[in-house]
């Protein structure tokens, strides 16, 4: 009997003790104190903005950044989709552009201008300015109105990103950025390496794959092997050669001079209904603005493209 009553007394304690930590644990869970991971449903990070509506460039909001950034519409299409907008039937042009160092650093208003418009649409490109990039531009029915929208890609990505305001501006800016319509693909060009400018069929080839400026191609070249110093005559045709400048023949008689070990003279002749103009240069005024021996960087893919990338940043200073 004593021991039924001690049981009778002490259960009913224990339960009391029970639910009473029950209830403490609910309390202190529903209060946020455990737990460091605790997360509030619905809420999401947005970029950190100036009193301009741009991003600040703060740890904070570089981390938001990287975190949206997969969010990003890679293609082209992709980006228009997601906005609504419809492309208008052949109104679309492309060209690759590679902006030398002089020019984006005397230019640089300009490619801020477009930059800050990119990156209202959560597009910087700023980091991608001394790369090669393609631009593609079109028009587009948005809200039952016309409008310009431009891209800028990198490696088939969208970098940049923008609706000019009108199309004026729009061709302007076109005009603009189509002056660096001059790029060079290392990696086609170095097929083209020999150690002698008799090799006709080879020196055809290069000539054909550098870049020209808008307005001018090649229709032919001539090889002189009688006598050294060996040369190389490319004769092309185009508009406007009184008001073509002589560095992006430089720039090509660089790349020729670097593949090509034993020509001595390049010449490119332009020629057009206004008349005629001619660009020689000679191996040692080449290696002189380099200082060094050119040809020792064609020797491999990683050099060769290093030194293309020194050319396509040569500027007028020293030549």
């Amino acid at each position: 009997m004593k021991n039924k009553l001690l049981k009778d007394v002490i259960v009913p304690k224990n339960r009391g003790i029970i639910v009473l930590c029950l209830i403490i644990i609910l309390v202190i869970t529903s209060a946020g104190i455990i737990g460091c991971n605790k997360t509030v449903p619905n809420q999401t990070t947005q970029p950190a903005l100036d009193e301009t509506g741009d991003e600040i460039n703060t740890e904070l909001a570089g981390k938001t950044t990287n975190k949206t950034e997969t969010t990003k519409e890679k293609s082209i299409d992709a980006y228009n989709d997601s906005k609504g907008y419809k492309a208008v039937m052949n109104s679309g042009v492309g060209f690759d552009i590679y902006i030398p160092q002089k020019e984006r650093e005397n230019n640089q208003s300009f490619f801020d201008n477009l930059n800050k418009q990119s990156r209202l649409n959560g597009y910087d490109f700023s980091a991608y300015l001394d790369k090669p990039l393609r631009y593609t531009a079109m028009a587009i029915n948005s809200d039952d109105s016309t409008k310009d929208i431009t891209f800028l890609c990198h490696d088939e990505q969208i970098v940049g990103v923008w609706i000019d305001a009108s199309n004026k501006e729009h061709l302007e800016v076109r005009r603009k950025l189509l002056q660096y319509n001059f790029v060079y693909d290392a990696e086609e060009l170095l097929q083209y390496k020999s150690n002698y400018a008799g090799d006709n069929s080879n020196v055809v080839h290069l000539m054909y794959s550098l870049p020209y400026v808008n307005g001018i191609k090649p229709v032919g070249c001539e090889l002189q092997t009688d006598s050294e110093p060996y040369g190389l005559i490319i004769n092309c045709q185009g508009y406007g050669t009184k008001e073509r400048a002589s560095l992006p023949y430089f720039k090509n008689a660089a790349v020729i001079f670097s593949l090509i070990g034993n020509v001595g003279i390049v010449t490119f002749n332009i020629e057009n209904n206004d008349g005629k103009i001619a660009f020689t240069y000679t191996r040692e005024q080449i290696d002189n603005y380099f200082k060094k021996d050119i040809r020792k960087h064609s020797k491999n893919k990683a050099d060769f493209a290093g030194f293309i990338m020194e050319v396509q940043d040569a500027s007028e200073i020293g030549l």
